[in-house]
């Protein structure tokens, strides 16, 4: 995302206001009888842009601007577009604001037509007679230098002072403009103008339009978020359908908003899924046929021959679905297959068949949280599933840290995704079963075995991944075969000497120190090494505080959603509680805590009351934790707005009102975030 950071420049209100009305008046006259400029009036920009007016033969006396747009199309971007939706919004919130100035406010599109005004009504009814106003053209190339149209053009806020405008019927006006820009691309989408009489010109209106203009790149970040998070969720589904083949989500402007990884070995892609990149540089092959699929609105399928980074050329089928919210695309899909007869019914088989096979239920788009001990981990544990050759990884991390999910992910990453992921529970398995159900049995093998024998766990894994969950439980007699396992691709069921050859990548975890279940002498030295070639370490959640509440939001939402009831919201004082709480079961108590609260509590707010003893007892209990610090309560509450903006579509008055707090409120911290930034 790109917020704006915008110092007040552009400013160029004279300090005579009355000479520079005569003086720039003058200079306009003799420019406009002879095309000649003399002396310092105007300024160099705006002699610039007047010769740039006289060269495109728009009329100096021009007494009114000519219509750009229609009711309609104005209607379809103030109820569809994000410009409309955010700068709609932050214009009402702000006329009071303007009226009591004796100004009006004005919002534009990137071609300069304006889609909306607000402010004094008095004054806009005058206004009108310029058609300043809803409908009308403002572009430069139409009206010449005027507080819409140049902004825009230039790309940054400038002030038209009285006579400094080309058009006479202008000139009794001051224009303070500053273009607004997409926070995802820095693209300018339009423009915001604070017209008002040149008399009565004042540096507040400037900063207020630059402030006006911030506060609508804040909404449309809002927007832009809750928009990736809709295209992140589509990806995540759509990854559990076609996990062998090459999957991309990309945005309306190419951002690549997800990969999988067959995509990111086919295209060569490195990092992570925030840092992905356009499209267009990625997959320049791709990038034409998705504009055309976009301007159609609608998706397509046709052979391309894709450039790989080190696997040459090759044909592939690329199908391009929009993703739609509402009835509006968002992005696009975009499914590889290998050949150029990949189309059709046989395509829909294989998709099928690579769907009933993974076994895997998440990906690492399912691992919440930016805590840089667990984006370090996910990091690593994302290049050990890539890397060419299935080493073995040692996941470590206490009770609940998500051990296992990282373990699908690895799976769901790698390049065996389609084949099988088992589960093994070591600490859950009998002992005298242990041997049988991970390595096998013949014939006969012992009393109660099945008469055709049975095959093991890691036989029954073979092609994919074996996930050996509480390693440090494997009896010590029995960890030299898994040494053979690791090391030499075998295994030897139970009653056989005839070892069976295996392909699988072993995922090992524990929530012990192996190291020191070494030095004890019940955890092999040699089989330590073998599981931890690559040791990734999960953080416990008291180490990721500012993802706690954004879990708690998220499970609150999972939750409800599966029960079929309104989502809930946790007071600022819970989620301080929340906050200040050390979380002993990690991840999966607080899950479980917001399943029970689904279930209990009446409402949508879950209040101190609902906490359950041992946590609000524990907290209190803690030295320094009975009362959260301010820094503590100012994180619970951003994150308590932002999920408030991200709810009600980046509506601040509807946020809100769902939070019980003023408006103006919600806009300090919106400055407060950019400012951040």
């Amino acid at each position: 995302m790109n917020i704006v950071h915008r110092e007040v420049t552009g400013l160029a209100l004279p300090a005579n206001p009355v000479r520079a009305v005569r003086e720039i008046g003058s200079a306009w006259t003799r420019f406009v009888e002879s095309g000649e400029l003399s002396g310092s009036a105007p300024r160099p920009a705006i002699a610039h842009r007047w010769r740039q007016s006289r060269a495109l033969d728009i009329n100096p006396l021009m007494e009114r601007a000519p219509e750009g747009i229609t009711h309609d199309e104005i209607q379809e971007i103030l109820g569809r577009e994000d410009l409309g939706r955010a700068g709609r919004k932050v214009l009402d919130d702000s006329a009071r604001a303007v009226a009591g100035t004796g100004h009006v406010i004005l919002l534009a599109d990137d071609q300069g037509r304006i889609v909306y005004s607000a402010g004094h009504a008095g004054l806009q009814q005058t206004l009108d007679r310029l058609n300043l106003a809803p409908g009308a053209s403002w572009a430069e190339s139409a009206v010449g230098p005027n507080g819409i149209g140049t902004p825009i053009a230039l790309g940054h806020p400038e002030t038209i002072f009285g006579p400094e405008h080309y058009c006479r019927g202008w000139q009794p006006w001051v224009c303070f403009g500053c273009p607004v820009t997409d926070p995802e691309d820095g693209r300018v989408l339009g423009g915001v103008d604070i017209t008002g009489p040149a008399r009565r010109a004042h540096p507040f209106a400037f900063a207020l339009t630059l402030s006006i203009a911030s506060s609508i790149e804040q909404l449309l970040m809002v927007l832009s978020l809750q928009r990736r998070q809709l295209l992140l969720d589509a990806f995540r589904a759509l990854e559990r359908r076609w996990p062998g083949d090459p999957l991309l989500v990309v945005s309306k402007s190419g951002q690549l908003v997800g990969a999988n990884g067959p995509a990111y070995r086919v295209f060569g892609l490195a990092g992570s899924d925030e840092s992905l990149g356009l499209l267009s540089d990625v997959a320049p092959e791709i990038w034409s046929p998705l504009r055309q699929a976009i301007e159609r609105g609608a998706g397509g399928e046709e052979v391309l021959t894709l450039h790989g980074s080190g696997t040459g050329e090759h044909p592939v089928t690329c199908r391009i679905d929009p993703i739609s919210r509402d009835g509006q695309a968002i992005g696009s899909a975009i499914l590889l297959t290998e050949g150029p007869g990949a189309g059709g019914r046989p395509r829909r088989r294989r998709e099928v068949a690579a769907a009933s096979r993974r076994t895997s239920r998440y990906g690492f788009a399912d691992i919440i949280g930016t805590a840089p001990a667990l984006r370090e981990a996910l990091s690593l544990a994302r290049a050990a599933a890539r890397a060419p050759h299935p080493l073995p990884i040692l996941i470590v991390g206490e009770s609940g840290t998500g051990k296992e999910l990282v373990a699908h992910a690895i799976h769901a990453e790698s390049a065996r995704a389609n084949g099988p992921f088992v589960t093994v529970n070591c600490g859950a398995l009998p002992r005298e079963l242990v041997e049988s159900e991970l390595f096998g049995y013949t014939t006969g093998a012992f009393t109660g075995a099945r008469r055709e024998g049975q095959a093991g766990k890691f036989e029954s894994a073979h092609g994919g991944t074996i996930f050996l969950d509480e390693v440090d439980s494997v009896p010590f007699e029995l960890q030299g075969k898994f040494l053979r396992v690791l090391e030499g691709g075998e295994v030897v069921r139970l009653g056989s000497a005839t070892p069976v050859s295996v392909e699988v990548r072993v995922v090992a975890a524990s929530s012990v120190d192996l190291r020191r279940r070494v030095e004890e002498g019940s955890f092999r030295l040699d089989l330590f090494h073998r599981l931890g070639v690559v040791e990734i370490e999960l953080p416990p959640l008291r180490e990721r505080r500012q993802d706690i509440l954004v879990l708690a939001s998220t499970f609150l939402r999972q939750e409800a959603s599966e029960a079929g009831r309104q989502p809930l919201t946790l007071l600022p004082e819970v989620a301080a509680c929340f906050e200040a709480y050390h979380w002993p079961g990690n991840v999966r108590e607080m899950r479980n805590l917001c399943a029970r609260w689904v279930l209990t509590v009446e409402g949508r707010e879950v209040r101190l009351e609902d906490v359950p003893r041992h946590v609000s007892e524990a907290v209190e209990q803690r030295p320094g934790a009975t009362r959260p610090g301010r820094s503590g309560l100012r994180r619970s509450e951003d994150a308590l707005i932002k999920q408030a903006l991200l709810e009600s579509g980046g509506r601040v008055g509807e946020a809100a009102r769902r939070l019980e707090v003023a408006r103006t409120t919600i806009y300090r911290r919106l400055k407060r975030w950019a400012e951040s930034e």
